[in-house]
C-alpha cells in the first residue's frame, strides 16, 4: 500500500488514469481543480474573514448613535447587504462548476460509446477485449464526474447553509430602536422558496452504461446463407438491346477486315480497337478467322486487341 505514495508510482497511477479516460478526463481534472480552488478560498473566507467582518460591520452600526430612523434602517440593510453580497462571492461559479463536471462525463460516455460501436463495426462481433479501451472511457469520465459533482454539492450546501447563518445573526445583532413599524429586532427572512433543480445527467449516464454492458454480453451471429435477388419486372432499356458488336475477320490472305466494311493490316488493329471503345464503352469485340486464315496472323489480331485493353470472344471456322 505504501508503495503507491512513491512519487513515480503515483505519477504511473495518474498517467494509467489519464490514458484509459481519455482527454474528457483531463478536462474533468481541470474543471475540478477551479471548482475546489474556489471552495477551498470559500471556506478560508468563512474561517478567517467572515468573523472579522461581522465585528467590522457591527462596529460600524454600534458608532451610530441613530438606530430608530428611516435612514438608520438604511444604513443597518446596507451592511448586512455588504455582508451577503461577500458572502455569496464565487458561489455561482461554483454551482455552475458542480452542474458542469456530470455534463462533461456524460460527453466521456458517448464519447466512449461511439469507440465501442466504432470496434463492432470494424470486427462484427462484441469482443469485450477489443471494446475494453471505450468501455474505459465510459465509465471512467462517468465516475469522475459524478463523484466531483457529489463532493461539490456537500460543499455548497454547507457554504450556503454559512452563508445564512452569518446573516441572520448580523441582522439579529444590529438592533434597530422602535419606531416606523419595525421591531428592536428584525430578522431577514426570505419567503421566496427555490425551486428544486432537476437533472437528469446521472440518469442519462446509466442509461448509457447499461447499453454498454448490453452490447458486451450480446451475442452477434453472422450465419451463412445464400443471398437471393429477384429479377426486376421491367429490365431498363439498355438491358433489352444487344451491345454494340465489332467485328474482326482474319482473311485466308492474312489481312482483316473490320465489320465486312474495311480491310486493315493485322499491325493496325489496335487503333480500330481503341477508336471502338472509346466511342462505345460497352462495345463488344468479336474475333472470327476464317478455316484458311493463317495462325500467325490470327494470333497477331488477338494480341493487337489484348493491347488496345480487350479481351475479345474468338470463333474460329471449321474446314468442311
Amino acid at each position: 500500500m505504501l508503495d503507491f505514495l512513491l512519487p513515480a508510482n503515483v505519477i504511473e497511477v495518474i498517467g494509467g488514469y489519464l490514458n484509459a479516460g481519455g482527454p474528457v478526463v483531463v478536462a474533468l481534472l481541470v474543471s475540478t481543480f477551479l471548482m475546489w480552488l474556489l471552495i477551498s478560498e470559500r471556506f478560508l473566507y468563512f474561517l478567517i474573514y467572515a468573523r472579522r467582518m461581522l465585528k467590522t460591520q457591527s462596529g460600524r452600526w454600534d458608532e451610530r448613535e441613530d438606530h430608530g430612523s428611516w435612514q438608520a434602517h438604511a444604513f443597518r440593510e446596507r451592511l448586512i447587504s455588504e455582508v451577503r453580497v461577500e458572502n455569496e462571492r464565487f458561489l455561482g461559479p461554483i454551482k455552475a462548476l458542480i452542474v458542469i463536471t456530470p455534463l462533461l462525463g456524460l460527453l466521456g460516455t458517448v464519447t466512449g460509446m461511439i469507440e465501442v460501436f466504432q470496434v463492432i463495426v470494424d470486427t462484427g462481433s462484441s469482443n469485450a477485449r477489443l471494446m475494453a479501451s471505450g468501455i474505459s472511457r465510459a465509465t471512467i469520465p462517468t465516475m469522475t464526474g459524478l463523484a466531483v459533482s457529489l463532493t461539490g454539492v456537500f460543499s455548497i450546501n454547507y457554504l450556503e447553509r454559512k452563508n445564512t447563518r452569518v446573516v441572520a445573526y448580523l441582522s439579529e445583532n444590529l438592533d434597530v430602536d422602535a419606531g416606523l413599524g419595525y421591531g428592536a429586532k428584525r430578522r431577514l427572512t426570505s419567503s421566496d422558496e427555490e425551486a428544486a433543480d432537476v437533472n437528469i445527467t446521472p440518469l442519462l449516464d446509466i442509461v448509457f452504461i447499461l447499453l454498454i454492458f448490453f452490447i458486451v454480453t450480446a451475442t452477434f451471429l453472422d450465419e451463412v446463407g445464400i443471398g437471393i435477388t429477384s429479377p426486376t419486372p421491367d429490365p431498363p432499356e439498355d438491358l433489352r438491346r444487344p451491345p454494340p458488336t465489332m467485328i474482326l475477320t482474319v482473311r485466308s490472305d492474312g489481312f482483316v477486315m473490320i465489320d465486312d466494311v474495311r480491310m486493315v493490316d493485322p499491325r493496325s488493329v489496335t487503333p480500330a480497337v481503341e477508336a471502338f471503345r472509346a466511342e462505345r464503352p460497352e462495345g463488344v469485340v468479336l474475333l472470327n478467322a476464317a478455316p484458311d486464315a493463317p495462325i500467325e496472323a490470327t494470333v497477331l489480331v488477338l494480341d493487337q486487341t489484348r493491347i488496345a485493353g480487350v479481351d475479345p470472344a474468338l470463333a474460329i471456322q471449321r474446314g468442311q
